[in-house]
């Protein structure tokens, strides 16, 4: 990082290694060191995205995700996430509202599954 410290790949990654540690407020300071460089990284967005969601901070995770689909309207994770947003807020209809047109997007069917895997 001294030598590269604007490498928005290195603040990811940085980020990354944070938030497997659960170390997620340093985690969260790095993410937004590599949006300040690149703010349509969907990696960062995402990753701020699921530790706003573990530490149930469903609002801040909503407005990640909401990023993310206007940069990736199909970005898979993000659109299942935010369904289980709505779910763990309690918001039973929006959250199957939600999985249903993740499925729509992904095309998920057991038909066709391998499209979800990685």
């Amino acid at each position: 990082m001294e030598i590269f410290p604007d490498h928005p790949y290195a603040n990811y990654d940085l980020g990354f290694i944070y938030r497997e540690k659960k170390l997620f407020d340093n985690a969260i300071a790095q993410y937004k060191k590599a949006l300040e460089i690149n703010p349509r990284n969907v990696y960062a967005l995402s990753d701020t995205g699921y530790i706003y969601k573990e530490l149930g901070r469903y609002e801040e995770a909503l407005s990640q995700y909401e990023k993310i689909l206007e940069i990736e309207p199909s970005h898979r994770y993000a659109l299942w996430d935010i369904a289980e947003i709505y779910e763990r807020m309690g918001m039973k209809d929006k959250a199957e509202e939600q999985f249903k047109h993740y499925h729509e997007v992904t095309d998920c069917s057991f038909r066709r599954l391998w499209n979800c895997l990685d």
